[in-house]
């Protein structure tokens, strides 16, 4: 049985995906120009096969940017509507299921281990793991950084992208909605994030970097606006 959280986030991003793309259109395409333009600091050899883990993964913005340089993407989500967007988008681009595909998976819930599928070596020894705007939903975000850790490969990287604090607004619950509810940290400062990686022992070449163009998230004549970060770390 789901935590209460993983049972809240899989409602709440059930209930928005059919709308999430349009709804966060112009946030979504900044999101994916970023990464895109950051490859090269993310650090993986983009020459040899490269294998990603797109965690919480959404409808996969972060995968489709990566696509044209991944050898394979594996998305991951609690929510099956979000998988399905994703496996739709997959199918868009023309990308064979063999290279880009999600499923239904929760990998980070401290009460209820994975599942016996993700025991399978298919999802380990990734050359990349990215968790984009998904870890302040998450309850203990160290122990998820940990457990994601462990599925890398030698030198692997962990990406983490989310909200630096502090945030323009952080407690507009009437702009956000039920997403709110699912929140289980408004952000986070810079000095988390790095005690964050290394008590997970993922901070071998860490590196944050704070995008200088802030995201803007807009509904009806309400806006936020969101600034960003980029932190990496190698399992050793």
């Amino acid at each position: 049985m789901a935590s209460d959280l993983a049972a809240q986030n899989r409602a709440h991003f059930n209930q928005v995906a059919s709308t999430y793309d349009s709804d966060f259109e112009d946030a979504l395409r900044s999101l994916a120009n970023a990464v895109q333009a950051r490859r090269d600091w993310i650090g993986v050899d983009w020459d040899g096969p490269v294998k990603v883990l797109d965690y919480a993964c959404g409808t996969g913005v972060i995968s489709r940017a990566l696509e044209p340089y991944a050898t394979k993407l594996i998305g991951l989500d609690v929510s099956e509507e979000m998988v399905a967007k994703y496996n739709a988008h997959a199918r868009a681009l023309g990308s064979n299921p063999e290279k880009m595909s999600a499923l239904i998976g929760n990998l980070t819930d401290k009460e209820n281990p994975p599942l016996e599928q993700f025991s399978d070596s298919k999802f380990f020894d990734f050359d990349l793991i990215v968790v984009g705007m998904a870890l302040h939903h998450m309850e203990d975000p160290t122990y998820a950084i940990s457990r994601l850790g462990e599925r890398l490969k030698k030198g692997g990287v962990l990406l983490v992208i989310d909200k630096l604090l502090p945030l323009d607004i952080y407690d507009a619950e009437e702009f956000i909605g039920d997403a709110m509810k699912t929140s289980r940290h408004r952000g986070f400062a810079k000095g988390q994030v790095t005690t964050m990686f290394k008590e997970a022992g993922i901070d071998r070449r860490f590196d944050i970097v704070v995008l200088k163009e802030p995201i803007y998230i807009r509904r009806g004549a309400l806006e936020m606006k969101w600034t960003l970060f980029f932190a990496k770390g190698e399992r050793v």
